[in-house]
């Protein structure tokens, strides 16, 4: 099981609502004012590529979803049915988590009035079919976040300041008594097993920033190792790469490398950036406060140090992190 986890949640959300609707709407629905509509939902549901307007997330979606249709209630052909989509679209917010639903089987009974009285439309298998089929999509989106849990590790999020956390990856594995934890604890934080590492940490870190966004939380951000003898392996780098490839993440899941790994790999951390993933440089005391390197610092999106001297040094100038045993 290897993608793009936010993106491929989303996309099966998108169907999801789609289904809704049509079944909803019927001859009402119609597809391009379903697809300005969609647009604009996922733009400002998962990707918040718009201006805050209103404090309540909800509200920011309705605000948008407004003026997606707002061109075609000045069209006679599309007033009516645009008119009905937006109006049932809102009911949507309530299957895709947008609001809390105290009960589903009463708001697909409220839908199914509303569609009587504002549609004049009558099918007495409705409601079982739209529960049916709602009830379908919540395991589904539930068993693909639970999907990617593994009972031998454990993700510790260390708070580093305000919404922002420092990721650590723990192991549940038994071993033989004849091993101490010292013995285990040096072979699982070794360079060997590192990479491997990679492949747990990362999917676990997407499904945890995309929980955030599926509750309207866009602030907190996740700082991750990237561990860069795998940029050597084309294939490998690109498979794990492919967990958070997506904008939204990209801007919550932030790579940390040391500058050591900087300077030995320039043009693979330019590369890195140019594909829109974020970088969080470390440095130690071989660092050097000069002119060119404070220039350098600037192109990343946090500096990182567990040397209290250094962060002292830096803190009033720089978007330094403290983070101690990085």
């Amino acid at each position: 099981m290897n993608y793009d986890i936010a993106t491929e949640y989303i996309s099966y959300s998108q169907s999801a609502i789609k289904r809704y609707l049509v079944l909803i709407l019927e001859q009402y629905f119609d597809q391009d004012i379903y697809d300005d509509l969609i647009n604009a939902y996922i733009n400002t549901r998962y990707y918040n590529l718009y201006p805050k307007v209103y404090d309540r997330f909800e509200e920011n979606i309705v605000y948008y979803l407004k003026k997606s249709v707002q061109k075609f209630k000045d069209d006679a052909k599309f007033k009516e049915k645009a008119k009905y989509m937006f109006q049932m679209f809102k009911y949507v917010f309530a299957f895709d988590g947008v609001v809390e639903c105290d009960s589903a089987r009463e708001l697909i009974s409220e839908i199914k009035r509303v569609r009587l009285i504002s549609l004049k439309l009558i099918d007495s298998s409705f409601e079982a079919k739209f529960y049916n089929m709602l009830e379908k999509d919540l395991i589904a989106k539930k068993e693909f976040l639970e999907s990617f849990d593994d009972k031998n590790f454990t993700m510790n999020y260390l708070k580093v300041k305000d919404n922002i956390f420092y990721c650590v990856l723990d192991h549940n594995l038994k071993f033989s008594k004849l091993y101490s934890d010292y013995a285990i604890n040096k072979v699982f934080n070794s360079k060997s097993i590192s990479e491997q590492k990679l492949f747990v940490s990362y999917p676990l870190v997407a499904i945890k920033a995309l929980q955030d966004i599926i509750k309207g939380n866009f602030t907190k951000v996740y700082i991750v190792d990237y561990v860069f003898s795998i940029a050597g392996k084309p294939k490998k780098n690109q498979r794990l790469l492919k967990y958070i490839d997506n904008d939204i993440i990209k801007e919550k899941v932030i790579l940390k490398l040391s500058y050591d790994e900087y300077i030995s790999n320039r043009d693979k951390v330019y590369e890195l950036t140019r594909s829109g993933f974020k970088i969080a440089l470390k440095i130690d005391k071989s660092f050097v406060f000069n002119e060119e390197n404070i220039k350098l610092l600037r192109l990343f999106t946090f500096i990182v140090t567990d040397d209290s001297q250094i962060y002292d040094q830096a803190k009033d100038n720089y978007n330094i992190l403290f983070i101690p045993n990085s």
